[in-house]
């Protein structure tokens, strides 16, 4: 087990530990579940588990399996305890962010509040502006050549726009000394970036399409494509999941943009004038309503 998936283990389940002190004396009998030395572990605890995991309230094997994780947590809690690890720098550090993150994730959710529904006017003009992801619907077949963005040059895009297969792209990226993996790829429109799936509508079989990912870049050449459309009511769903998602990450910004007008920010040294995607913490997800829009990188899952 690597470090940081250990501490990162050990601030996990001191978290839980930390959430339940104080309250041994208020616990009724029948809310403990299992003793660990002098330790109990209750139902809140096992509930605070299975919070996102609605198939688990009615499924005996999935509940033990909860409950034999918080005994796992808890004895690595106590061995913390034993090992003075609460007064390690690195643990103490890692318990800070994750409390932070903890906080500014329930302040960005407090702040942004409930999301208006989308009006089944806006679901039917996204169906109707998207028909490759709907009406269109198509399921394709690509190769793909992964290789560094630097190696892709003017000479061997404008050869690349000729082939017509991926024995001849192969052929034209080893003449040009370029690495690469290569491999086949089936996928539906929705798992693709949403402005690549309206120029798939217009593309022939060998046609490539070029994705760039800062250093990387992704070559998808056409193979196969089979009709496989959606209609509205299937569509609906997946597009309410999305149109909410957008909604919640604009207003979100808006307001925490907001927040940092109103508050005193004074950069002691600034790296760049420009910012980038942050890297997540890796303890901690983001806040579902400040989340980044990676709908263009991502597309629009769950359409099937």
């Amino acid at each position: 087990m690597t470090s940081n998936k250990w501490v990162g283990g050990v601030v996990l389940a001191a978290t839980i530990v930390v959430a339940g002190c104080g309250k041994h004396d208020a616990k009724a009998p029948s809310q403990v579940l299992a003793r660990v030395n002098d330790a109990e572990i209750t139902v809140l605890q096992l509930n605070g588990v299975l919070a996102n995991q609605p198939q688990a309230q009615n499924n005996p094997a999935l509940k033990q399996a909860a409950l034999e994780q918080l005994v796992e947590q808890e004895v690595l809690v106590q061995k913390a305890a034993e090992l003075k690890l609460d007064r390690d720098p690195d643990v103490m550090q890692a318990i800070e962010q994750s409390k932070r993150q903890i906080l500014a994730n329930a302040a960005a959710q407090r702040v942004v509040g409930k999301i208006d529904e989308p009006s089944q006017a806006e679901v039917d003009d996204f169906f109707a502006k998207n028909p490759g992801l709907f009406s269109a619907r198509k399921i394709y077949d690509f190769a793909v050549f992964q290789l560094s963005s630097a190696d892709l040059k003017a000479p061997l895009l404008d050869e690349l726009n000729h082939s017509q297969s991926p024995d001849q792209t192969q052929v034209m990226l080893n003449k040009a000394q370029v690495k690469f993996q290569g491999k086949m790829a089936r996928m539906p429109a929705e798992q693709l970036p949403l402005p690549l799936v309206s120029r798939l509508t217009g593309m022939k079989v060998g046609d490539v399409a070029q994705l760039q990912q800062g250093p990387q870049t992704t070559l998808l050449q056409l193979v196969h494509a089979e009709a496989a459309p959606v209609d509205a009511k299937q569509a609906k769903p997946a597009i309410l999941t999305f149109l909410r998602s957008q909604r919640g990450q604009s207003e979100a910004h808006a307001k925490i943009e907001a927040l940092k007008a109103a508050a005193k920010v004074v950069y002691v040294k600034r790296f760049s004038e420009t910012a980038s995607a942050p890297v997540p913490a890796p303890a901690a997800a983001a806040a579902p309503a400040a989340a980044k829009d990676n709908s263009l990188n991502n597309g629009l899952k769950g359409l099937q």
